[in-house]
């Protein structure tokens, strides 16, 4: 199986701090991020990524190159355009060879990613998410599910207080989903994911511990204390 990494994003949020550098490449630990997700894909056996880049595609290949000293085969699929993280893995597509992951660029989990590919295969999902339950989930969109299966994703309100389960950036998909996204701009967690759960075909698998996510400021400096440490 392969993972898709979703490193297109702009970054703007970091530019302040790191300019133009683009945002999977920003610094955790004295190391780029994206390295570290590399190496805790092939710390789970996932040793082939397919990386989705726009924004720094360049830098990121000449950084990474082939990802032979990383212990992971690398492949590359490059927008033209800023084309959303659904028109993204559209582009992907001619990569695809089977069930696989989805990996946000700007997120590392904890957890184990193959018991997300256990449950959806055993179900029958197009598709399983990684949920991770956080204090206060005012920044972030609550999922609600039942038996498992995601019932609705709920925009972050900065009213609602308390603790909930958060999309951690991290997906195991059938091969199937290709069929669901569009050519063109879309969001992968606007326009497919709310569609998947309407349907009853969207896993949640609540996994222990954390994830950092390093898409603004005070995220990228939680992540560099834990990994500076």
């Amino acid at each position: 199986m392969k993972a898709f990494v979703l490193a297109g994003g702009l970054g703007t949020r970091l530019r302040p701090k790191f300019g133009e550098l683009p945002k999977p490449l920003a610094p955790i630990g004295g190391r780029p991020f994206l390295e570290r997700q590399l190496e805790w894909l092939r710390a789970h056996g996932i040793v082939r990524a397919v990386l989705c880049t726009g924004f720094g595609g360049g830098a990121i290949r000449d950084c990474l190159g082939d990802g032979q000293r990383l212990g992971v085969g690398l492949e590359y699929s490059e927008e033209p355009e800023p084309l959303g993280t659904a028109g993204a893995l559209r582009l992907a597509r001619p990569f695809v060879d089977g069930p696989g992951w989805v990996l946000n660029g700007d997120t590392l989990p904890d957890g184990d990613p193959w018991r997300l590919e256990a449950s959806r295969w055993l179900t029958g999902a197009v598709g399983a998410i990684a949920l991770y339950e956080v204090d206060d989930a005012r920044s972030r969109g609550r999922v609600e599910c039942a038996a498992g299966r995601i019932l609705r994703f709920v925009e972050k309100d900065p009213g609602a207080s308390g603790a909930a389960w958060v999309n951690g950036g991290l997906y195991a998909f059938s091969s199937s989903l290709w069929r669901h996204l569009r050519d063109g701009v879309s969001s992968l967690e606007r326009d497919v994911l709310p569609s998947l759960a309407a349907d009853g075909r969207l896993l949640g698998v609540r996994l222990p511990g954390t994830f950092y996510d390093i898409g603004t400021p005070a995220e990228w400096e939680r992540a560099e204390r834990h990994f500076s440490t």
